[in-house]
């Protein structure tokens, strides 16, 4: 009897584990993101922040510099909570939604840095505003 609780416990925190993983992964992807806020956001001296780009090349609207720099990190944190809350509600679909909850946060890591680079390369190329 020893063993089959023993075992039962050995598979009822497979999931906890999963979970702690995720959450370690979402920590050091919120690190990175606003680590990149920080590091490039020195770099950027506009007020307002391109968001998008046209097929032009050129801004196709903008944010508030401080929108424009911790966006991807709202989103990230809040769409992370949002898969985890639902992982937990639904154990059935647990990997599945720690699946997504780590593409969604590697994916924005990669935006955010994207994002940050292609403004300051639009800063320094556009004529003092």
């Amino acid at each position: 009897m020893a063993l089959s609780r023993r075992g039962e416990r050995q598979m009822n925190s497979a999931p906890n584990d999963m979970i702690a993983a995720t959450l370690v992964a979402l920590a050091v992807g919120l690190a990175f993101i606003a680590g990149c806020a920080l590091y490039y956001g020195r770099r950027i001296t506009l007020r307002r922040i391109p968001m998008q780009w046209g097929v032009d090349g050129q801004p196709a609207w903008f944010a508030p510099r401080l929108i424009g720099l911790w966006f991807s990190f709202g989103v990230t944190a809040a769409l992370s909570a949002f898969l985890l809350a639902l992982a937990l509600h639904d154990p059935q679909k647990l990997t599945a939604l720690i699946v997504a909850t780590v593409s969604l946060i590697g994916t924005n890591m990669w935006v955010q840095v994207y994002h940050l680079k292609r403004v300051i390369r639009w800063q320094q190329e556009t004529p003092a505003r």
